[in-house]
Protein backbone atom coordinates (compact mmCIF):
# COMPACT_ATOMS: atom_id res chain seq x y z
CA UNK A 1 0.00 0.00 0.00
CA UNK A 2 1.13 3.80 -0.49
CA UNK A 3 1.94 5.61 2.23
CA UNK A 4 0.57 9.02 1.26
CA UNK A 5 -2.35 10.73 2.93
CA UNK A 6 -6.08 9.78 2.44
CA UNK A 7 -6.99 13.35 0.68
CA UNK A 8 -3.54 12.16 -1.83
CA UNK A 9 -4.81 9.03 -2.59
CA UNK A 10 -8.47 9.86 -2.89
CA UNK A 11 -7.35 12.49 -5.50
CA UNK A 12 -5.54 9.91 -7.62
CA UNK A 13 -8.40 7.85 -7.65
CA UNK A 14 -10.41 10.77 -8.86
CA UNK A 15 -8.11 11.62 -11.73
CA UNK A 16 -7.64 8.37 -12.74
CA UNK A 17 -11.47 8.08 -12.99
CA UNK A 18 -11.65 10.90 -15.18
CA UNK A 19 -8.74 9.94 -17.21
CA UNK A 20 -11.00 6.17 -17.49
CA UNK A 21 -13.53 7.64 -18.77
CA UNK A 22 -12.08 10.48 -21.46
CA UNK A 23 -10.09 7.04 -22.94
CA UNK A 24 -13.41 5.07 -22.63
CA UNK A 25 -15.51 8.52 -24.55
CA UNK A 26 -12.69 8.54 -27.42
CA UNK A 27 -12.95 5.51 -28.97
CA UNK A 28 -13.41 2.92 -26.17
CA UNK A 29 -10.99 1.35 -23.81
CA UNK A 30 -10.35 -2.64 -23.12
CA UNK A 31 -8.52 -3.88 -20.42
CA UNK A 32 -6.81 -7.45 -19.90
CA UNK A 33 -5.22 -9.37 -17.58
CA UNK A 34 -5.73 -6.60 -14.56
CA UNK A 35 -5.79 -9.73 -12.22
CA UNK A 36 -1.63 -10.32 -13.25
CA UNK A 37 -1.05 -7.54 -11.30
CA UNK A 38 -0.31 -8.18 -7.69
CA UNK A 39 -2.74 -6.75 -4.92
CA UNK A 40 0.39 -5.55 -2.71
CA UNK A 41 4.81 -6.20 -2.95
CA UNK A 42 7.38 -4.58 -4.58
CA UNK A 43 6.85 -4.89 -8.40
CA UNK A 44 7.97 -3.37 -11.80
CA UNK A 45 5.37 -2.92 -14.33
CA UNK A 46 7.28 -2.54 -17.91
CA UNK A 47 5.51 -1.31 -20.99
CA UNK A 48 6.15 -0.73 -24.24
CA UNK A 49 5.97 3.33 -25.16
CA UNK A 50 3.82 4.54 -28.29
CA UNK A 51 2.31 7.46 -26.67
CA UNK A 52 2.17 10.44 -23.49
CA UNK A 53 -0.84 9.10 -22.94
CA UNK A 54 0.57 5.48 -21.89
CA UNK A 55 0.98 5.87 -18.14
CA UNK A 56 -2.04 7.89 -18.13
CA UNK A 57 -3.79 4.70 -19.57
CA UNK A 58 -2.21 2.56 -16.71
CA UNK A 59 -3.03 4.95 -13.96
CA UNK A 60 -6.60 4.98 -14.84
CA UNK A 61 -6.84 0.95 -14.66
CA UNK A 62 -4.79 -0.07 -12.33
CA UNK A 63 -6.14 -1.17 -8.84
CA UNK A 64 -3.18 -0.07 -6.76
CA UNK A 65 -1.07 3.50 -6.60
CA UNK A 66 1.78 2.73 -8.81
CA UNK A 67 4.73 5.01 -8.60
CA UNK A 68 6.33 6.24 -12.50
CA UNK A 69 9.93 6.99 -13.99
CA UNK A 70 9.09 9.88 -16.41
CA UNK A 71 11.77 12.24 -18.00
CA UNK A 72 12.90 14.84 -16.29
CA UNK A 73 12.55 17.48 -18.71
CA UNK A 74 8.62 16.68 -17.93
CA UNK A 75 8.91 17.76 -14.13
CA UNK A 76 10.56 21.03 -15.37
CA UNK A 77 7.13 21.96 -17.02
CA UNK A 78 5.60 23.78 -14.12
CA UNK A 79 2.18 22.63 -14.15
CA UNK A 80 2.55 19.20 -15.66
CA UNK A 81 5.46 18.89 -13.53
CA UNK A 82 3.76 19.36 -10.05
CA UNK A 83 0.72 17.01 -11.56
CA UNK A 84 2.80 14.37 -12.22
CA UNK A 85 4.75 14.33 -9.10
CA UNK A 86 0.67 14.12 -7.56
CA UNK A 87 0.44 11.43 -9.44
CA UNK A 88 3.33 9.97 -8.06
CA UNK A 89 5.84 9.86 -10.64
CA UNK A 90 9.57 10.84 -10.31
CA UNK A 91 12.29 12.33 -12.30
CA UNK A 92 14.83 10.42 -14.28
CA UNK A 93 17.36 11.76 -16.71
CA UNK A 94 17.47 9.95 -19.79
CA UNK A 95 20.72 8.48 -21.52
CA UNK A 96 22.18 9.28 -18.09
CA UNK A 97 23.56 6.88 -15.67
CA UNK A 98 21.09 8.41 -12.76
CA UNK A 99 21.94 7.63 -9.88
CA UNK A 100 19.20 9.39 -7.95
CA UNK A 101 16.59 7.95 -10.01
CA UNK A 102 18.09 4.21 -9.12
CA UNK A 103 17.95 5.26 -5.52
CA UNK A 104 14.21 6.17 -5.54
CA UNK A 105 13.09 3.33 -7.46
CA UNK A 106 15.14 0.97 -5.11
CA UNK A 107 13.74 2.81 -2.13
CA UNK A 108 10.47 2.30 -3.69
CA UNK A 109 10.50 -1.30 -3.91
CA UNK A 110 12.13 -1.83 -1.05
CA UNK A 111 8.97 -0.04 0.86
CA UNK A 112 7.14 -2.87 -1.28
CA UNK A 113 5.73 0.09 -4.34
CA UNK A 114 4.93 -1.27 -7.78
CA UNK A 115 6.82 1.41 -10.32
CA UNK A 116 6.10 1.80 -13.89
CA UNK A 117 9.02 1.68 -16.04
CA UNK A 118 9.57 1.91 -19.62
CA UNK A 119 12.40 -0.70 -20.99
CA UNK A 120 12.91 1.03 -24.18
CA UNK A 121 13.52 4.07 -22.52
CA UNK A 122 11.78 6.73 -25.01
CA UNK A 123 9.15 6.51 -27.44
CA UNK A 124 8.85 4.43 -30.47
CA UNK A 125 8.56 6.74 -33.91
CA UNK A 126 6.94 4.19 -35.66
CA UNK A 127 5.32 1.61 -33.21
CA UNK A 128 7.45 -0.60 -33.40
CA UNK A 129 9.12 -2.53 -30.48
CA UNK A 130 12.67 -0.55 -29.79
CA UNK A 131 15.63 -1.59 -28.51
CA UNK A 132 15.64 -2.47 -25.23
CA UNK A 133 17.67 -0.81 -22.27
CA UNK A 134 18.82 -3.26 -19.37
CA UNK A 135 17.82 -0.83 -16.27
CA UNK A 136 14.11 -2.53 -15.78
CA UNK A 137 14.99 -5.94 -15.62
CA UNK A 138 19.04 -5.00 -13.73
CA UNK A 139 16.24 -3.55 -11.16
CA UNK A 140 13.83 -6.98 -11.13
CA UNK A 141 17.35 -8.35 -10.83
CA UNK A 142 18.35 -7.05 -7.71
CA UNK A 143 15.24 -6.02 -5.89
CA UNK A 144 14.28 -9.81 -6.56
CA UNK A 145 10.70 -8.63 -7.85
CA UNK A 146 8.30 -9.92 -10.11
CA UNK A 147 8.42 -7.66 -13.17
CA UNK A 148 4.76 -7.13 -15.27
CA UNK A 149 4.97 -6.87 -18.96
CA UNK A 150 2.26 -4.47 -20.23
CA UNK A 151 1.20 -3.65 -24.15
CA UNK A 152 -0.67 -0.74 -25.04
CA UNK A 153 -2.30 -0.80 -28.38
CA UNK A 154 -3.63 2.15 -30.38
CA UNK A 155 -2.85 4.60 -27.38
CA UNK A 156 -0.48 6.03 -30.82
CA UNK A 157 -3.47 6.35 -32.40
CA UNK A 158 -5.18 8.49 -30.26
CA UNK A 159 -2.46 10.89 -29.45
CA UNK A 160 0.66 10.63 -31.90
CA UNK A 161 3.88 11.81 -31.17
CA UNK A 162 3.89 15.56 -31.73
CA UNK A 163 0.20 15.89 -31.98
CA UNK A 164 -1.57 17.84 -29.81
CA UNK A 165 -5.56 16.93 -29.69
CA UNK A 166 -6.89 13.87 -28.81
CA UNK A 167 -8.16 11.64 -31.81
CA UNK A 168 -11.17 9.12 -31.38
CA UNK A 169 -8.77 5.60 -31.79
CA UNK A 170 -9.81 1.91 -29.93
CA UNK A 171 -7.55 0.79 -27.52
CA UNK A 172 -6.17 -1.91 -25.28
CA UNK A 173 -4.24 -2.18 -22.12
CA UNK A 174 -2.98 -5.87 -22.05
CA UNK A 175 -1.47 -7.26 -18.86
CA UNK A 176 0.90 -10.60 -18.63
CA UNK A 177 1.57 -12.56 -16.18
CA UNK A 178 3.79 -11.67 -13.90
CA UNK A 179 7.79 -12.98 -14.70
CA UNK A 180 10.48 -14.28 -12.22
CA UNK A 181 14.06 -14.44 -12.89
CA UNK A 182 15.48 -16.20 -9.87
CA UNK A 183 16.20 -19.22 -12.33
CA UNK A 184 18.90 -16.99 -13.38
CA UNK A 185 20.64 -16.50 -10.34
CA UNK A 186 23.32 -19.18 -11.00
CA UNK A 187 24.44 -16.79 -13.98
CA UNK A 188 27.62 -15.63 -12.75
CA UNK A 189 27.66 -12.47 -14.95
CA UNK A 190 25.05 -9.89 -13.86
CA UNK A 191 25.29 -8.81 -17.53
CA UNK A 192 24.61 -12.22 -18.84
CA UNK A 193 21.11 -12.38 -16.67
CA UNK A 194 20.30 -9.25 -17.61
CA UNK A 195 20.63 -10.26 -21.43
CA UNK A 196 18.39 -13.38 -20.55
CA UNK A 197 16.25 -11.23 -18.51
CA UNK A 198 15.64 -8.82 -21.53
CA UNK A 199 14.95 -11.31 -23.53
CA UNK A 200 12.26 -13.05 -21.81
CA UNK A 201 10.68 -9.53 -20.93
CA UNK A 202 10.50 -8.55 -24.79
CA UNK A 203 9.06 -12.43 -25.50
CA UNK A 204 6.25 -11.91 -23.06
CA UNK A 205 5.65 -8.34 -24.24
CA UNK A 206 5.24 -9.20 -28.22
CA UNK A 207 2.99 -12.58 -27.16
CA UNK A 208 0.92 -9.73 -25.39
CA UNK A 209 0.79 -7.95 -29.11
CA UNK A 210 3.82 -5.54 -29.42
CA UNK A 211 4.82 -5.06 -32.85
CA UNK A 212 8.65 -6.12 -33.73
CA UNK A 213 10.17 -4.31 -36.37
CA UNK A 214 10.02 -6.41 -39.77
CA UNK A 215 13.38 -7.68 -40.95
CA UNK A 216 13.86 -6.67 -44.19
CA UNK A 217 14.35 -9.01 -47.05
CA UNK A 218 17.93 -9.89 -48.20
CA UNK A 219 18.30 -8.24 -51.83
CA UNK A 220 18.00 -11.71 -54.32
Amino acid sequence: MSKIGKLHELGIRILAGGARLVFVLFGGLRVRGLENIPADGPVIIASNHTSLTDPVGILAVSPRLLHYMAAAELHEIPLLGRLIEFLQAFPVRRGQNDLQAIAKCRQLLREGQGVVMYPEGQLTRDGYLGEFHDGAVLMALRSKCPVVPVVMIGFDRMLPLGGKFLRFAYKEIRFGKPLSFDDLDDMKSVKQRAVYASARLRQAMVALGAKEKPIPEEPR
